[in-house]
């Protein structure tokens, strides 16, 4: 496995949003939507009352090899703190019921910051997919409502292990706010890898499979992004990384309806999210 690309990325320019007072995502043009949606990712203003700083400098303590974060207890195999196999990430990653047991108040609240971002999001690219508002939490599996799942992870890249940073994929749920310190992250675009470089004062947001389940007989679909984070060398600047992952509730429904609420399809979470595994392209 080679530890950079074959050949070297470009850089592609991606749009830019705001949410504004009203929690209502805007871009600067309807083109620049239109390629986000096309994209499936873009970036975000942070927001004036997030207090980014904050969250990172916590995500930087979990370096420190005493840090008692590091002894969080593991529920299965997406919660708790874990090493990646076959990656670089080693991170901090918990679901929004555990934030108040396990995360200092601060960072639980910023966790619930993110959620208003998160379903201010959903809520935009639902109004454009044209499905009827009535319909939105039950095509959502509740997370439009406040509902669902949510995952606030703090992701560290060891340099120790040789591997790469992070595969390529797809994000399986809804949106992906990503805050990242360092540059890394690429972006497939008919099939050639891009970087996306670091934008201060913005978070990089990516849809996800879930995302364009529900919306795939809608008036406007929205795509899954193929990403991946190349492998991480010590003479790199110090990579870490804010990941909010807006899921739908994992044991619940997704629903598929077209502007005229009908229904289209349907799917369980748990068998979407199999069948999003089986079919995962594996990279050589």
């Amino acid at each position: 496995m080679p530890q950079r690309p074959a050949v070297p990325s470009q850089t592609t320019d991606l749009p830019i949003a705001a949410i504004s007072e009203g929690q209502r995502m805007v871009f600067a043009t309807p083109e620049d939507l239109d390629r986000a949606w096309q994209l499936g990712i873009f970036y975000l203003r942070v927001p004036a009352s997030l207090d980014l700083e904050c969250a990172r400098a916590f995500g930087r303590e979990l370096i420190v090899s005493d840090s008692p974060y590091r002894q969080t207890p593991q529920y299965g195999e997406l919660e708790g703190f874990i090493a990646l196999e076959n990656n670089q990430q080693t991170k901090l990653a918990l679901c929004r019921h555990h934030w108040d047991r396990h995360y200092p108040d601060t960072i639980a609240g910023f966790g619930r910051q993110l959620d208003a971002i998160g379903i201010a999001i959903m809520a935009e690219v639902l109004r454009q997919s044209g499905i009827p508002e009535t319909l939105w939490g039950r095509a959502s599996g509740g997370y439009s409502e406040g509902g669902g799942t949510a995952f606030l992870n703090f992701v560290h890249y060891d340099t120790r292990t040789p591997d790469w940073g992070l595969r390529p994929h797809t994000d399986y749920g809804f949106v992906t706010i990503l805050d990242a310190s360092a540059p890394g992250l690429q972006i497939e675009v008919e099939g050639e890898f891009h970087d996306v470089p670091v934008l201060p004062g913005h978070l990089v947001i990516n849809f996800g499979e879930a995302l364009h389940f529900i919306t795939a007989y809608s008036q406007r679909s929205v795509g899954a992004m193929v990403h991946r984070v190349v492998s991480q060398k010590a003479e790199d600047p110090v990579r870490h990384g804010i990941v909010y992952f807006a899921n739908p509730d994992l044991d619940g429904m997704l629903w598929q309806f077209d502007a005229a609420g009908q229904i289209r399809g349907s799917s369980s979470v748990a068998d979407l999210f199999a069948l999003l595994e089986k079919n995962l392209t594996e990279y050589a």
